[in-house]
């Protein structure tokens, strides 16, 4: 078993890039339903994460505008704090205390691209499925 059982793939998973305003990025956070994604820079590293909340404070704190009331980009507010990447090739006792701590594990390839992210559910399914397999053999 390895972490690419576990992988939705980059183009099956909701990001934003942190290139875009942050009015914008909270209007397609939105709609999307998800409460936090990973965010990528331009060229295709994993950058952090934003969650509502860090639109909240952004537009309370005023930093959706600069001083002279041009939109800022995403990259003003993107937590890097927060949701650690691990690399493709994590063990997989990691992988899982990390998905322990938060809802999704960015998953990022050796040159710090961004290839995908594993979820809490998946987690939890891998050990549901695995469980129910011990169970059926008894």
């Amino acid at each position: 078993m390895n972490v690419f059982q576990l992988l939705l793939t980059k183009n099956e998973t909701m990001y934003l890039e942190e290139n875009i305003t942050v009015s914008t990025a909270m209007d397609q956070l939105r709609a999307s339903g998800y409460t936090a994604v990973p965010v990528i820079r331009e060229d295709g590293t994993y950058a952090g994460t934003v969650s509502e909340g860090d639109f909240l404070w952004a537009f309370l704190d005023g930093k959706d505008e600069d001083a002279k009331g041009q939109a800022m980009t995403l990259q003003t507010i993107v937590r890097t704090d927060r949701n650690p990447a691990v690399k493709i090739d994590v063990d997989l006792a990691q992988l899982f205390s990390e998905a322990l701590n938060q809802n999704f594990v960015p998953v990022v390839d050796d040159r710090n691209m961004f290839i995908g992210i594993v979820t809490r559910k998946q987690v939890i399914s891998f050990f549901m499925n695995h469980f129910n397999q011990i169970m059926d053999k008894k």
